[in-house]
Formats: structure tokens, sequence, C-alpha cells
């Protein structure tokens, strides 16, 4: 019962930025509102994936570190479907790639992409990862690539540079207007920021531990 309900809370924690963006454009319900809904609950969901990363005790308490991992792995994939479904209705709106703030999306997503694709064809544990045929996959690409785990973790890494930007390219947005919407963007900043450091730490704290063993 508390797996189901942390699951749940988890899914639904974008849902009190949304609607404070939603209510600083006037709460309509139409393609640009709606891309703000794709777009904020992408951006929570990847503050959530480094809090995962950083393998919070009480978390892990709850689940155990494979559940937690196991959550870590597989959300990336709908991050990536919720983020390209916001970039597609931005597009449809009139809005174009020419800006800053476009542009610094398009490489925050660009870094997402690489560095979930590192992940899963390299060292991922999910479900389509424990299937024959990637598996097979797996295997061939690190044959013909040459590449190694610790060189596909490198290029995983490349998901905190995409936390930064990503963070500036919501702070670009007019619905982020601190005037117009201080709740809806202070929440993000505050949630990022926290689980980055929340991430930070857990891996200092790990080499710390390493360098003593």
């Amino acid at each position: 019962m508390k797996r189901s309900l942390f699951h749940l809370g988890f899914f639904l924690s974008p849902l009190i930025p949304v609607i404070l963006y939603l209510y600083s454009v006037g709460a309509l319900v139409d393609s640009y509102s709606v891309s703000i809904i794709f777009g904020v609950y992408a951006f929570v969901l990847v503050s959530n994936q480094f809090y995962l990363a950083s393998q919070p005790a009480w978390m892990v308490s709850l689940l155990g570190a494979k559940s937690v991992r196991s959550l870590h792995g597989s959300s990336p994939l709908l991050i990536m479907l919720l983020a390209l479904i916001h970039a597609l209705l931005k597009l449809a709106n009139g809005f174009s790639l020419s800006t800053s703030q476009a542009l610094i999306g398009l490489v925050a997503l660009i870094l997402f992409f690489v560095g979930t694709i590192a992940a899963l064809l390299f060292f991922a544990n999910t479900l389509l990862t424990k299937q024959k045929k990637f598996a097979q996959l797996r295997t061939s690409t690190f044959e013909k690539t040459g590449l190694t785990h610790q060189k596909a973790r490198a290029m995983h890494n490349l998901m905190v540079v995409a936390g930064l930007v990503v963070l500036f390219h919501v702070l670009l947005a007019s619905t982020s207007s601190f005037t117009y919407n201080p709740w809806g963007i202070g929440i993000l900043v505050a949630w990022m920021t926290f689980s980055l450091v929340s991430y930070a730490n857990y891996r200092l704290s790990g080499r710390k531990t390493r360098r003593k063993s």
C-alpha cells in the first residue's frame, strides 16, 4: 500500500506547479496550455531523477534500493516523450527555434537524449534492457564502438549538464516571470536545486567512502 501511494505521489508531484503555471496564463484549455503542462511535468520529472539518483535513505527503506534504481532507469523514456510533445506543441503555436530560450531547450533535449541512450545501451537495468534482443544489441554495440562502462557513465553524466541547461530554459520562459508566477517558478527552481544538491552530496559521500575503504 505504501509503495502504491509513493508511486502515485511520484507521478502526481508535478501537478502543483502545473496548476500554478496554468493559473499564470489564465487557466485556458488550449494547445498552448497543454504545452505548458507537458513542459512543467517533464521538468519536475527531470528534477526527480537527480533525487532518485541520490538514493535517499527514506526512499530506499520504503522501496528497496533495486526499486529506486529501476524507477530512475525507467523514467527517462517518459521524460523524453513529454519533452518532445511540449516542443512540438510550442512549434504548432507559432514559436520558433531561433530564440535563445528555444535553442537552450533543444540543447537540453539533445544532452538528455545522449545521456539516456548511454544508460540504456551500456548499464541501465530495466524491463527493456532485460530483453534478450536488447542484451545482444548492447553486447554488439560495446564490441563495435570500443566503449567501456566508464566512458558510458561519463556520457550519462551529461544528465547533470542537461538539468542545469533545462533550468535556464525554464527561467527564460515568459510564463516563468517572477512578477506573474512567483510560486510556480519558485517551486521549480527550489526543487531542481534541492535535487542537484542531494545528488552532488551523494556522489561526494560515495567517493569519500570508497577512499576510506
